[in-house]
Formats: structure tokens, sequence, C-alpha cells
């Protein structure tokens, strides 16, 4: 719940607005993500940054092409010139190397 409302407070700050969606979405994301990295670590019998990193490009992939998401550090031109498949790409790539950050970060 804390790394969501941080999350979303980011959001808020660029310009989303600040109601309940705005933070179940963040909430939620972060608790999906945990969920898909857990059986992968189970599977495995260790932790693996790599497991952070299929875990962050899934469901950036996913969030990108439903459009519920958007892709930070990322410019707008890059990401509608290059066509729905290079957007949803760039967001797998961008999230998967933030949860690869993050794993990295926390010592995995």
């Amino acid at each position: 719940v804390m790394m969501g409302s941080i999350f979303a407070g980011l959001d808020i700050g660029q310009g989303a607005p600040a109601n309940a969606s705005t933070f179940g979405r963040s909430i939620g994301f972060i608790y999906t993500y945990h969920i898909l990295q857990c059986p992968l670590e189970q599977l495995h019998g260790r932790q693996s940054s790599l497991h952070n990193a299929v875990s962050g490009a899934s469901l950036g992939a996913f969030g990108v092409m439903q459009g519920r998401i958007g892709v930070p550090f990322v410019p707008p031109h890059v990401l509608h010139g290059n066509g729905p498949r290079g957007a949803v790409a760039i967001g797998a790539a961008v999230y998967g190397g933030l949860g690869f950050a993050f794993a990295a970060m926390g010592g995995k």
C-alpha cells in the first residue's frame, strides 16, 4: 500500500486526478507485480532479479496494450511513432528494466 501510494503521488504530481481510481490503480499494479513474481521464485527455488524483470515486463506490456498505464521516461513521439506494437514492446522493456533495477537495489 505504501509503495502504491508513493507511485500514485508521483502520478498525481504529473497531472493525474487525485481520486480513488488513481490510488487503486497504483496499489493494484504493485500488488499484481508481487503476485506475478512469487510463483516464479517458488518454481525456481530461489530469488532472482530476472523474476522481477519478467514480472515487470509482463505487467508493463499488458497495461500499455490495454491503455491503462503510460510509459515513463519515454517521450510520446517515440511511443506513437512506432505503432501500437512498438509501444507495447517499449512499455515491456521500460517496466522490465524498472523491475530489474528495484531487484538489484534490493540485493537480489
